[in-house]
């Protein structure tokens, strides 16, 4: 087994975490049984709500973190682990999708809902630092985690720059950090690419 295959297979395996991902093997298998596209159209609904779910979620984790268990983390985290996860599964294997095939052909909607993912991972991220943690140079809120606002800028820095607003001072955080640091920069050659494509659809419709 070579490596692009371990790293499919280790993809598809995060994949089937995700709630997603079996509401979808079910809609599609009433695709196979006829009217393809009415339960297509289901299933692009269904991807959509999930997503714009999961950022609501995201955000109200993110504004509510002083009421909520620490153990939230993981699912948040998980959470992040899976919009990567998906994402390159789409764009190196074409799997993890609705569409058939192995080939990608990048859209608006594609994009859209990659940059609702990136930010959803932001907010996730901004209720971790919250949870977990101890940086230097920012109001600290209970056992010395950031404070609301301080987590969004130190997640956004991360995100936008691949530089933490405030330093971390321990093993965890430092963690926490490079392993945001490394989702952020994934994702953004993730969204390059598939700009690159749309782009190149739209010269070969004009040719």
């Amino acid at each position: 087994m070579n490596s692009a295959v371990a790293v499919e297979r280790l993809i598809l395996a995060i994949y089937w975490l995700s709630p997603y991902a079996w509401i979808d093997a079910l809609l599609a298998r009433f695709e196979k049984r006829g009217d393809i596209d009415r339960w297509r159209a289901r299933r692009y609904l269904a991807s959509e709500l999930y997503i714009a779910l999961w950022l609501l979620g995201a955000l109200l984790l993110w504004l509510g973190n002083g009421g909520l268990a620490a153990w939230l983390i993981w699912p948040a985290l998980l959470r992040v682990v899976g919009i990567l996860t998906k994402e390159l599964g789409v764009i190196l294997f074409g799997r993890c999708k609705v569409t058939p095939g192995r080939m990608v052909a990048a859209t608006g909607r594609t994009i859209v809902l990659a940059l609702e993912n990136y930010f959803t991972a932001a907010l996730l991220m901004a209720f971790v630092y919250t949870q977990a943690g101890v940086f230097d140079g920012a109001p600290a809120a209970a056992d010395a985690q950031l404070g609301t606002g301080a987590a969004l800028i130190q997640s956004l820095s991360i995100q936008f720059a691949l530089t933490p607003a405030f330093t971390p001072v321990d093993l965890l955080s430092w963690s926490l950090v490079i392993f945001h640091a490394g989702f952020a920069f994934l994702f953004s050659l993730i969204v390059i690419s598939l700009f690159v494509s749309l782009l190149k659809i739209g010269s070969a419709d004009h040719d």
